[in-house]
């Protein structure tokens, strides 16, 4: 069978968020599920498979119809995710337009939310629940030879849906095949963090068993990859040219035997490249991060989230905002280039909490930060909490999900107006890039013209944005 599996755009939000200008600064990156996918489909040899990246490729609806009419699939998958899922149905519309006869699957983060309503949409036929990998070929072979689908565990249609979903959750990561990078349009994904383009993400694990109340994928199980695995992907994404790697695991550092042994691979293979990591700032110390700068990472971010003792406990992060400042302090003196994530309009937080929050990340002395306005999503303590207050009256993303062409008027804490955490997300960006001492340090850090140039690009379309009259 002819496969394509696409990765939608991000064009029509569920939540009016961040202008388009601005999110658009922070990079492309490749979708990693699809390239999972992709590559273990691949090894098994018994259909075609196409990634087709909509973001990466620029692909508007009517080039993406075109494509799809050009390759003739005979299935089309799509992963969908809460906030854009708009933007997959719509792929979905258009393949069921070119010919109904197209099989479409579904999966991804809104499947492991949703199971039965995103089965239950319209253009889906199947809907994958969790980790796809193994039984997606199968899937592929009782298509082929017309034979029923619905019975495979981890697998949702219309004709189950009122059975209870069984989530697929793949134990032993090592028996995957090393992702196939070439599958992608590896040469079109950038960062503003990276020193030179192109870029590409890396998982070393799966999972995370923390449960922040903002969290809609909290408390899983952490899988790890071997580390020799790990180094394989990695000595492959430099043979093409790929300059740094971003590992997105959710926690890094969580183990530091594990953190010494990746180090210590990297190490022995003579592996030199830049490496970015996101981790807890509980997790790290001296050792780990002089461990750390040795082999070669130049990034960490950091979930920070807040700058007040209430907010971290409402948020169940509960930081010692003194160890943040000590941890901030120590990467920065390794050589390590520090970012720090925020959030603005958690349930119940004041506007000077909010202030407070700000003054804390200019007071950290962050190379980077990102703050972002608070939103309540589905399935999370936060969202819980609106309804056990009666803030909440009706389940809106129930609502959306079941008709994703429309919008949330308001999925943030019913106290707050929209313009105003708006202005107060402006003002954030405003008050800590906007600086003297920010551009001195900048300046004294940089790693290349290129970057020079890519952050005053960003920076001048930021600071256009956020005061231009609305």
């Amino acid at each position: 069978m002819k496969v394509l599996l696409i990765n939608p755009l991000q064009e029509n939000p569920a939540v009016p968020g961040p202008p388009k200008t601005i999110l658009s600064e922070g990079g492309i990156y490749p979708p990693q599920g699809l390239l999972h996918l992709a590559s273990y489909e691949a090894k098994r040899g018994k259909h075609e498979i196409k990634i087709i990246d909509a973001i990466a490729e620029e692909l508007d609806y009517s080039a993406l119809e075109q494509r799809i009419v050009l390759e003739k699939p005979d299935v089309v998958g799509v992963t969908l995710t809460t906030l854009y899922l708009g933007d997959g149905y719509r792929v979905l519309k258009i393949a069921k337009k070119i010919s109904k006869d197209i099989i479409t699957i579904v999966g991804g983060p809104h499947v492991s939310l949703y199971p039965k309503q995103s089965a239950e949409l319209s253009e889906v036929d199947y809907a994958v629940y969790g980790e796809a990998e193994y039984v997606f070929g199968e899937m592929l072979d009782r298509l082929q030879q017309e034979k029923v689908v619905d019975d495979i565990p981890g697998v949702v249609s219309k004709k189950n849906s009122d059975k209870p979903a069984v989530q697929l959750t793949i134990q032993n990561l090592d028996e995957l095949p090393i992702p196939d990078h070439k599958l992608l349009p590896y040469l079109k994904y950038r960062s503003i963090l990276s020193k030179d383009n192109p870029v590409t993400v890396l998982m070393t694990s799966r999972g995370c068993p923390f449960k922040c109340s903002y969290c809609p994928q909290a408390g899983t199980k952490l899988r790890k990859r071997n580390a020799k695995l790990v180094a394989d992907e990695i000595q492959q994404c430099l043979d093409l040219g790929i300059k740094d790697i971003l590992f997105f695991d959710e926690l890094f550092t969580l183990e530091h035997e594990r953190v010494k042994e990746l180090c210590g691979e990297f190490q022995r293979r003579g592996l030199k490249f830049r490496w970015h990591i996101r981790t807890r700032i509980r997790d790290v110390n001296k050792e780990i991060i002089e461990l750390l700068a040795k082999s070669g990472c130049r990034l960490i971010q950091f979930g920070i989230e807040s700058g007040t003792d209430r907010i971290q406990k409402l948020m169940n992060k509960n930081l010692d905002l003194q160890k943040v400042l000590e941890v901030v302090r120590m990467t920065r003196s390794a050589g390590i280039l520090t970012y720090g994530n925020f959030m603005l309009g958690s349930p119940t937080e004041t506007k000077e909490e909010m202030q407070a929050t700000i003054d804390f990340a200019v007071k950290l002395k962050l190379d980077f930060a990102v703050f972002a306005i608070t939103v309540l999503l589905p399935k999370t303590e936060y969202y819980n909490m609106g309804f056990a207050q009666n803030k909440i009256k009706e389940d809106f993303w129930e609502k959306y999900i079941k008709n994703p062409m429309e919008t949330i008027e308001n999925a943030y804490w019913p106290d707050f107006k929209k313009e105003f955490l708006e202005d107060m997300c402006k003002k954030a960006y405003l008050q800590f890039y906007f600086r003297p001492w920010y551009v001195w340090n900048y300046l004294a850090r940089i790693a290349s013209p290129r970057q020079v140039m890519t952050h005053f690009h960003s920076a001048k379309n930021i600071f256009f944005e956020y005061t231009k009259k609305q």
